[in-house]
């Protein structure tokens, strides 16, 4: 079981409470327990605090929100400069500054800080669920266990490696027998790359069909918000474009759009499949 929430936020208090509602609603229907979904509120909300207060550039903000099977993993991407959560020092009794950080890390089983270079920041934080015995989320993952985003086996690790690998080398056959027995189509490595993202950006049409095929997303954005097919377009890749669009990826979709690419390297036969209309000669 895999639901995913990808926001595109103003960095406007109001923002903050409506994407509580929308990651809540989706906790309550699955049945989750209620100290947990507590407990993501709160840390939800400071994560998306800390962006609204203290990121210096940009209008908007990123909340991408995963739950999969007994884990849920929520990611909040700024336009700002980052910090290292290592210089900020223990708030003093009724302080506000650095408060966020400590409830952030009291909450989550795992924090992670990283800093983008030239496109902003990044907080992930994961929460193990727990469901109801006789909820929707219960029956659904009754046998099932999910690596953590801290999980240290090296046999999972050297396996993620080998799928990502996969992937940029198009051994489409390969991958789709590992989708086929259980691993999720949308797996994701450390920067938010899909197993789609990889293929897509190294130019194997075939794997991008066979993935499509089997759920995977061809409209899941990185960390960075790099979206398959403008990365494919980018990369001057008509094959990959058009598996991408059949799978049903939107060329308008994103910052930079696929249009806004084709558009910037002057590729007029994509945005003749976009439906656009080329650039004037010179422009």
């Amino acid at each position: 079981m895999e639901i995913s929430l990808d926001l595109l936020l103003p960095r406007d208090a109001a923002s903050v409470p409506a994407t509580r509602r929308l990651l809540d609603a989706a906790l309550t229907a699955l049945g989750v327990d209620a100290d947990i979904r507590g407990d993501i509120e709160v840390m939800l909300t400071e994560a998306c605090t800390n962006v609204i207060q203290h990121a210096e550039d940009g209008a908007g903000y990123t909340v991408r929100a995963t739950i999969q099977d007994r884990r849920c993993l929520i990611k909040v991407i700024d336009a700002g400069r980052g910090f290292d959560p290592g210089d900020v020092p223990d708030p003093a009794p009724g302080a506000e500054r650095g408060r966020g950080l400590l409830i952030m890390k009291a909450l989550a089983d795992d924090v992670r800080f990283r800093t983008l270079p030239q496109n902003g920041a990044l907080v992930a934080l994961e929460k193990h669920l727990r469901y109801r015995e006789d909820s929707f989320g219960g029956l659904l993952t009754a046998d099932s266990k999910v690596p953590t985003m801290s999980e240290t086996d090296p046999e999972m690790e050297e396996l993620a490696t080998r799928l990502f690998e996969m992937a940029r080398a198009g051994r489409t056959a390969e991958l789709a027998g590992y989708v086929d027995a259980g691993v999720p189509p949308n797996l994701s490595n450390d920067k938010g790359d899909t197993l789609l993202m990889l293929a897509a950006y190294h130019g194997h049409a075939g794997t991008v069909r066979a993935l499509a095929a089997r759920g995977a997303d061809p409209e899941r954005a990185n960390d960075r918000g790099q979206r398959p097919l403008a990365g494919a377009v980018f990369k001057k890749e008509p094959d990959v474009v058009r598996a991408l669009l059949d799978a049903g990826a939107d060329p308008r979709a994103g910052s930079p759009s696929a249009v806004d690419t084709a558009r910037m390297f002057g590729a007029a036969e994509f945005l003749a499949w976009f439906d656009e209309t080329p650039p004037p000669p010179g422009d």
